[in-house]
C-alpha cells in the first residue's frame, strides 16, 4: 500500500492498493488524520463498497427510498440527471448529517459517470480552520452555540421538494422522517470522538443562529468562521474520473459541489456510515495540532484554485438545492 498527500496542508490522502483484507485500523487511522481518503483502484461493485463502509460503522438507509439502488436500501444514486436519483444537493458547505449531532458520519463516495468540465467536490479542514482562527475569535466561539431548527427546515424542504416535482412522499413517509429529526442546539466547537482534536462545526443549510446574538450579529460571526475554513489556499479540490471512491470523515471536513459544466452529466453512488463512539480516544490536543509521528509516503500537491466563484449565499441555498435537501437525511 502506497499513500501520497494531497495537499501541503494536511488535508486528504492518496491511498494506493489498498483492500479490507488489511484490516480497518490501518484505513480508519488515516481517515482520522487526513480527513479525506481517494482510493485508488478498489472495487466498486456493492458487495465492496458495502464493505468498505462498513470499515467504520453501520451503514444508513436511504431516505426517500426512489433515490434508492435497486436491492441497496443504503447505497444513494445521485446525479443531474433529472429523475435519476436525487438531483442538485450539496451545492453549499456542509457536512453530511449535520442534523443528527450525536452521530458522527463518513461517507463513502464513488463517480459512475464524469463530467469532462468542472463538476469537482470541494474539501474545507474544520479542524485547520479552528486553529488558524485568531486568538479572540477562537475564544469567543469556544463559549457559543449553534441553533439548528431541523425540523422547520426539513419541513420546508420537503414541501418544497414535493411541489416542485423533484421527490414523490406521501404524507406518512413525510411524517415518519419529520418525527425522526429535532431541533437542537450545539456548541460551536466539538471534540473529535477518537482523535481529540477540536473543530468547528458549520453547516451553510442546517446552522441558522446564534443563540443570544441578534440575527445580523449571527450571520456575520458565521461569515468569517466560513470565510476562515474555506480560503481558497486551504481547499482541497477533487477532480472526478470513472472509477474514483473517495472516503470523508464529516466529524472534520465540510465539502460542496460544484456543479457540472452545462450539458455534461454527473452520476455518483454514496453510502453514508454511522461511527461507533465508543471507540478509545487518542490522546487530546486542545489546540487542534495534527498528531505528532505523521509518514506519507510521497509528495504533497497544493490546490489553490480560487473557488470564491462557486460560494453561495451564507445564510441559505438556492431554492432548487434546498429543495433537493429532502432526500438527504
Amino acid at each position: 500500500m502506497k499513500t501520497t498527500e494531497l495537499t501541503d496542508f494536511g488535508l486528504g490522502l492518496r491511498v494506493d492498493g489498498f483492500t479490507p483484507a488489511r484490516g480497518p485500523e490501518t484505513l480508519r487511522t488515516l481517515l482520522w488524520e487526513y480527513g479525506v481518503l481517494h482510493l485508488t483502484g478498489f472495487p466498486r461493485d456493492p458487495e465492496a463498497l458495502t464493505a468498505l463502509a462498513r470499515l467504520f460503522g453501520e451503514p444508513r438507509t436511504v431516505f426517500p427510498a426512489e433515490h434508492r439502488m435497486p436491492g441497496q436500501p443504503h447505497v444513494r444514486l445521485q446525479s443531474n440527471v433529472r429523475g435519476l436519483g436525487a438531483n442538485a444537493g450539496g451545492q453549499y458547505w456542509h457536512a453530511d448529517g449535520s442534523f443528527a449531532p450525536d452521530t458522527p458520519l463518513v461517507t463513502v463516495l464513488t463517480c459512475d459517470e464524469a463530467p469532462e468540465a468542472e463538476g469537482e467536490t470541494m474539501f474545507a479542514d474544520l479542524r485547520a480552520g479552528y486553529t488558524a482562527l485568531p486568538g479572540d475569535l477562537r475564544d469567543e466561539v469556544d463559549g457559543l452555540d449553534g441553533g439548528f431548527p431541523c425540523r422547520r427546515i426539513a419541513e420546508e424542504d420537503m414541501r418544497r421538494a414535493t411541489a416542485m416535482r423533484t421527490v414523490s412522499l406521501s404524507e406518512a413517509e413525510r411524517s415518519r422522517q419529520l418525527a425522526e429529526l429535532r431541533d437542537f442546539v450545539r456548541p460551536l466547537v466539538t471534540t473529535h470522538h477518537t482523535t481529540g482534536r477540536r473543530a468547528l462545526v458549520l453547516n451553510e443549510h442546517w446552522l441558522r443562529e446564534i443563540p443570544g446574538r441578534t440575527p445580523e450579529e449571527g450571520r456575520r460571526l458565521l461569515g468569517r468562521l466560513y470565510e476562515t475554513v474555506t480560503r481558497p489556499a486551504r481547499v482541497l479540490r477533487h477532480h472526478w474520473n470513472v472509477g474514483d471512491v473517495l472516503v470523508w470523515d464529516n466529524a472534520s471536513v465540510l465539502h460542496k459541489a460544484v456543479p457540472a459544466a452545462p450539458g455534461l452529466r454527473k452520476i455518483t453512488r454514496r453510502i453514508t456510515t454511522a461511527v461507533p463512539v465508543a471507540e478509545p480516544p487518542w490522546p487530546a490536543e486542545p489546540t487542534g495540532e495534527p498528531a505528532p509521528g505523521r509518514t506519507t509516503g510521497g509528495t504533497a500537491r497544493r490546490t489553490t484554485e480560487d473557488t470564491s466563484g462557486h460560494r453561495g449565499a451564507r445564510t441559505a441555498a438556492p431554492d432548487r438545492e434546498r429543495a433537493a435537501l429532502a432526500t438527504t437525511p
